[in-house]
């Protein structure tokens, strides 16, 4: 493979600036794709692609970041992927002969615009096919000279990015850039040792980000763990809106001094990300220039270790020690769910549903019952039914921050539903500061099932990518490898469904969430004990410890709705035809629905490590009578 100091002659590198950004002030707006634009507008795109070269800048990026199928399938045009992108090189290209240039041309590709696994519902397999089909695309158009793969901050991403192309094209460099904040140092370390010791990437680069000042801080992260030519492109500082439009505030006299500051630092190549237009590149092409007459910086690793937080790290695995690892369940001393499991006892729950309103009267003489009866947990749905109610979170923080008054502990749901990716994190690192160290990861019924049908679903990530989530805030991280300077002690608890139609799809949705650090499950309401049997035996070695849903029925039509109505819950046959055989008498009723869940905990006793027992329609006294059934073990 061709080396990427190979493509010029030049000591140090003058890059580009932002051609969206340069697009976007010269009128056009992002109602439409600037790819598009390649086709409508090639004479516009092929201006700023010139204004750059007559910046001083030693390359050309295609404007075809975008080009996605993801991103295209929002405006109806994947079916152009390919015209789109022969179009961006050469428009790319014309403007190189235009001005009679030596600029290499760059084909760049983003970040797909979905979350991957384990975060999202999109495989490995399938982004490495996207960005393969994407290099197949770009083979027959004109000549380009290397690949620009920029602004990724999933390395899981990147790396099936880069699998993607080499399976096309073996020959032309890949330059392989993330966006990344200097206090993401495990992030840095990681892109250091997982992509750039990879022998088919040829360059490193960090773009976008915060800023100069930033990406300089990152820089020197970087620069002692490869000996790789380093690419810098920041922003122009931070947009701000104004009047509705975003400006970018930093001078180009400002970047030109940062320009200096990254050649001294050893990066082998400068230019701009967003906000970077040709007055920016001008100031930082003669800031290289004074840099390469002066011979400073050079490519080679020059220190055996980085330094985080005062100390030398040799060690890409080791940083900060007990805080890159995941600590098994037993070491995390605040979670009761961990303590339960590790003394051998069974973890004894009752499902409570949380107050429509305020008044928290009628939920507290529910667990004071449930605590007179001797039981250590109670769960609460998150919006059970996609209802508002006050937040599980919430009244988990209320009741376990008085343990000494209530003697119960609170095991919230959390669903996916109602969040973005920024306020789950918030919500759990709040939570946590509220003695709240056990929850009940799910994804949520969609809102129009609820009392507020209008609402929207964020589903930034599914339960999968949630319990992946909060593995990482248990090792100190963020998802994106963010140090958090210090660690959450959950007990990670997933839903499994044993009863599921497709139980291969549920099996290996079970095994995702092994891999993502599930400690434990609750089950779907269980009414046959060979059905969680069967399952127990399907997953095998990726069994966990498993507390079975158990939903005592309170009436022939209690029954059918939980079998009908209720998602992901199968009640056999017999046990409606018994809830049928007594419809007609409300208290032979109850008493048939609890001697059913009774005999299913009875069978089951040996089998699991617990039962969360559901109030049904709030009848907590319904529940507790369940558990005087079960013949004593």
């Amino acid at each position: 493979m061709q080396k990427f100091e190979d493509l010029f002659e030049s000591p140090y590198i003058v890059f580009d600036g932002g051609v969206a950004t340069e697009l976007y002030e010269r009128g056009f707006y992002i109602n439409r794709p600037f790819e598009e634009l390649n086709t409508t507008h090639p004479r516009d795109v092929a201006g700023v692609h010139e204004s750059y070269i007559d910046a001083g800048s030693m390359m050309v990026t295609t404007n075809s970041f975008s080009l996605t199928p993801a991103q295209l399938e929002k405006f109806d045009i994947k079916n152009r992927q390919g015209e789109l992108m022969h179009a961006a090189i050469n428009v790319a290209r014309q403007a190189v002969e235009n001005k009679k240039s030596n600029a290499r041309v760059g084909l760049t590709f983003g970040p797909l615009g979905v979350l991957i696994e384990p975060l999202g519902p999109t495989s490995k397999a399938e982004v490495q096919n996207e960005y393969e089909n994407m290099a197949r695309l770009a083979q027959g158009a004109p000549s380009f000279d290397f690949y620009i793969l920029e602004t990724f901050s999933n390395l899981d991403e990147l790396s099936c990015a880069i699998d993607g192309i080499r399976r096309v094209d073996q020959k032309r460099p890949i330059l392989a850039s993330v966006t990344v904040r200097s206090s993401e140092t495990g992030l840095i370390q990681q892109f250091a040792k997982r992509i750039g010791e990879r022998k088919d990437v040829q360059a490193l680069g960090m773009n976008c980000s915060e800023g100069p000042n930033d990406l300089l801080q990152s820089l020197k992260v970087l620069k002692p763990l490869t000996s790789k030519p380093i690419v810098i492109q920041p922003n122009a500082g931070i947009p701000r809106n104004i009047n509705g439009r975003y400006f970018y505030m930093t001078s180009p006299d400002y970047m030109a001094k940062y320009a200096k500051r990254f050649i001294e630092a050893g990066a082998y190549g400068v230019g701009g990300c967003c906000g970077t237009g040709p007055d920016h590149i001008r100031a930082i092409a003669q800031s290289v220039k004074m840099m390469a007459a002066k011979g400073a910086g050079n490519f080679e690793r020059t220190n055996p270790f980085i330094e985080i937080n005062g100390r030398e790290i040799t060690d890409f695995e080791k940083v900060d020690g007990h805080a890159i690892a995941r600590r098994p369940l037993t070491e995390r001393k605040k979670s009761r769910i961990g303590e339960k499991l590790a003394s051998g006892k069974k973890v004894i729950s009752i499902e409570l549903t949380s107050p429509r309103g305020t008044e928290l009267g009628k939920f507290l003489t529910a667990v004071e019952k449930v605590r007179a009866a001797g039981i250590d947990f109670v769960n609460v749905p998150d919006g059970a039914r996609a209802s508002t109610r006050v937040s599980s979170l919430h009244i988990a923080a209320f009741v376990n921050s008085q343990f000494e008054k209530y003697g119960v502990t609170v095991l919230p749901h959390l669903t996916t539903r109602d969040r973005n990716l920024i306020a789950l994190q918030s919500d759990l690192l709040g939570s946590s500061i509220n003695r709240v160290h056990d929850v009940l990861l799910v994804t949520g019924d969609p809102p129009k099932l609820g009392n507020s049908r209008d609402a929207t679903a964020v589903y930034d990530i599914d339960s999968i990518g949630l319990t992946y989530l909060v593995d990482r805030l248990n090792q100190g991280l963020t998802p994106g490898g963010d140090e958090l300077g210090s660690f959450t002690d959950f007990g990670i608890g997933v839903a499994a469904n044993p009863t599921a139609i497709n139980i291969e799809l549920e099996m290996k949705r079970w095994q995702y969430k092994v891999e993502s650090g599930a400690d434990y499950a609750v089950t779907q309401p269980i009414y046959e004990a060979q059905t969680f049997l069967r399952w127990k035996d399907q997953i095998k070695s990726n069994y966990r410890p498993h507390i079975v849903g158990i939903w005592p029925f309170v009436s022939y039509k209690n029954a059918e709705f939980m079998a009908h109505e209720v998602p992901g819950v199968f009640v056999p046959q017999w046990a409606l035809d018994k809830m049928a055989s007594v419809q007609n008498d409300p208290a032979a009723s109850v008493k048939m629905g609890v001697e059913i869940a009774a005999k299913i905990m009875g069978e089951l006793w040996d089998h699991c490590e617990g039962f969360a027992i559901s109030a049904p329609l709030g009848r907590v006294e319904v529940a507790l009578e369940v558990l005087k059934c079960i013949p004593k073990k």
